[in-house]
């Protein structure tokens, strides 16, 4: 079958671009042609462009942004090493900016299903066009529509009246609906008055060695220690890494650039530029320990079977957090904040990884045959 596979636009979140190349790997696995959709921010107009333009040269002069003015322009070379990986991996479509340009894709092209899925694609605060990720743009089509580990990111209800009564109405010509948490399914049944079933990320689909072929032939450095991949950095969570480092006299390590693309300290754009995802990945593999506030940080520990603490970041949602912990017994290695107590106790403390590959193993086997068969449309 061709597929098509709606998810959050890639580029810089290493766990976004992981989930979709593993959703690829396991469509193609099992014989299939997928395509993962390019749906980016709708086009702006001139208008903006010269707003932001006139605003970014004022704050130059008032010596109030070090960044240059142009700084999209040098996105290509930030983003060199995470766009190599999509495009020598993942199937993608053309970039489509707007919603009569993907209703064109899809006209032209034929899918023979869709797949929305997986992150948070149904997230409003996070997503390009909210309706496009429930299909709007395939009214009177008969194409198989499928939600696969689909996340709405929190536990509680964010659209407003008029996207919940919408996207109820869309969500209710899908053949089949999977969501990523537990708290997804309640939040399909009370608000979009649909059916849902739990599911594990596709990240979580694949064996350890599927990842170890990504970077083996790499030639990546070994490195050693406390791997740290901190999205949103905060003193609590400092505390945290510098205990963990005090204990088991290890040294910290990270692969993430210096700064953030959404950061204006500084000019030198060496200080924007992501490393490789293989190395990131292999950071996992390298780890004596793990701290990540990340969703994939903590599956990707998962995976390489690392100790690890997980940190919450509220904003970007814990119920994610929550979900996978609780199906695999790991509740315990999610802080939600800095108490010495509890630190000493948890980093101290080993995992039980027999058991969680025995859990793991289990929500693979249902995950898996709820993906296929949706599918080839015998899932009951």
């Amino acid at each position: 079958m061709n597929i098509a596979i709606m998810t959050q636009p890639l580029g810089q979140n290493y766990g976004g671009i992981m989930q979709a190349w593993a959703l690829q790997q396991l469509l193609k696995n099992a014989g299939h042609q997928p395509v993962t959709i390019d749906r980016q921010a709708d086009a702006k107009g001139r208008t903006y462009y010269a707003a932001r333009f006139g605003y970014r040269t004022l704050q130059k002069v008032l010596g109030k942004r070090k960044a240059p003015i142009n700084f999209e322009r040098h996105l290509p070379m930030i983003l060199r090493q995470t766009n190599g990986f999509i495009e020598k991996t993942i199937n993608m479509s053309e970039p489509l900016n707007s919603t009569a340009k993907l209703k064109a894709h899809f006209e032209r092209v034929q899918y023979d299903a869709v797949i929305v899925g997986s992150d948070q694609t149904w997230r409003p605060c996070y997503s390009p066009n909210i309706y496009n990720f429930f299909l709007d743009f395939l009214q009177g089509s008969k194409i198989k529509r499928i939600a696969y580990a689909s996340s709405f990111g929190v536990d509680e209800w964010e659209y407003t009246e008029e996207q919940t009564q919408r996207c109820a109405m869309l969500s209710k010509q899908f053949d089949i609906i999977s969501v990523r948490e537990k708290s997804g399914v309640d939040l399909c049944r009370n608000h979009l008055e649909v059916k849902a079933a739990h599911v594990l990320d596709p990240v979580l689909l694949l064996e350890k060695n599927t990842y170890e072929e990504l970077y083996k032939d790499k030639k990546i450095p070994r490195r050693q220690g406390v791997y740290t991949y901190i999205l949103d950095s905060a003193d609590w969570k400092n505390q945290i890494v510098e205990r963990a480092k005090e204990i088991f006299q290890k040294p910290q390590f990270s692969n993430q650039a210096k700064e953030k693309l959404s950061s204006i300290v500084t000019s030198n754009l060496a200080h924007y530029m992501l490393p490789s995802i293989e190395s990131w990945i292999k950071g996992f593999a390298d780890a004596d320990f793990v701290i990540t506030d990340s969703f994939h940080g903590t599956v990707f520990s998962i995976i390489f079977e690392k100790p690890f603490v997980s940190l919450i970041n509220p904003s970007r949602g814990a119920s994610r957090f929550y979900s996978v912990a609780d199906e695999l017994n790991l509740r315990c290695r999610i802080l939600e904040g800095y108490d010495e107590l509890s630190v000493n106790r948890l980093l101290a403390t080993p995992i039980d990884y027999v058991d969680v590959r025995r859990r793991l193993n289990s929500l693979r086997e249902k995950s898996t045959k709820i993906l296929i068969e949706a599918l080839e449309g015998s899932y009951r």
